[in-house]
């Protein structure tokens, strides 16, 4: 029998510090002529500004099926419907977990954190995400500036769906996160606001009605999307077979 602590993933804690978000407002029209649509498309991942974040954990990996499928068995929860059962096919253990909503997330984090010492999980904020997946630099990809399709999983590689949340091991970001470019788009606990981004201007608040941000693209989309200041997002209740999500949590340091 697998112990549940076999299928946490690792976490990275990431120091407290200044980065660069977002895109300048200069790279808009750059964007727009190598990714498609206008300089508009754009216009949400502008001004870059420099934030300063809080010390924070980040899971290495996204939450697999595996894990995702312990939850399941626990707690009688929705098992998502690409699994075609309660349980995943074995040759999807140990994808990222699709098909669950920004609601489903929260109450996974909710339990995850009650089997389990240390503090409580929850979804990374968009800010934090960022941070993760580009380091403090600005850059555009957690590798670096230009795109490589061996990677990351987007549309370039051609697998035709989720792969495996190792599979990537040279697309780690500065900090050693892995798959933040493609394989899955992920959940924030961020809704969605204009930049500058604002901590405490209520974009975090859970209780907030509004569509929640989503990060790194996925293995459908074009790498345009895979790059680190790219936002997306979705209402809450939806689910899609895109859409996956990582832990995260509030460092005590």
């Amino acid at each position: 029998m697998i112990d549940l602590a076999d299928l946490i993933p690792a976490f990275v804690a990431v120091p407290a510090g200044p980065f660069l978000m977002g895109t300048p407002v200069t790279q808009l029209s750059e964007l727009a002529m190598r990714y498609g649509g206008t300089r508009e498309s754009y216009r949400e991942e502008a001004p870059r500004h420099t934030l300063e974040l809080a010390a924070f954990g980040i899971a290495v990996t996204p939450v697999t099926n595996a894990l995702y499928a312990a939850y399941v068995a626990a707690t009688d929860a929705r098992a998502p419907v690409l699994w075609r059962g309660p349980s995943p096919p074995a040759s999807l253990l140990h994808h990222p977990v699709v098909d669950v909503n920004w609601h489903e997330v929260l109450a996974f984090c909710a339990w995850l954190s009650s089997q389990r010492p240390g503090p409580p999980l929850r979804l990374p904020s968009e800010a934090e995400w960022e941070r993760a997946a580009r380091g403090s630099d600005g850059r555009t990809f957690p590798w670096g500036e230009h795109f490589e399709p061996r990677y990351a999983n987007t549309r370039e590689s051609a697998a035709a769906g989720t792969t495996a949340v190792t599979s990537y091991a040279e697309g780690a970001s500065p900090v050693g996160v892995l798959g933040m470019a493609g394989n899955v788009w992920e959940w924030t606990l961020t809704l969605d606001a204009p930049y500058p981004y604002q901590p405490t201007d209520g974009r975090e608040a859970l209780d907030a009605p509004g569509r929640r941000i989503m990060r790194g693209g996925c293995y459908a989309n074009p790498h345009g999307f895979a790059r680190c200041a790219c936002r997306f997002r979705l209402a809450p209740d939806v689910r899609n077979e895109f859409t996956g999500f990582r832990l995260a949590y509030t460092s005590s340091v």
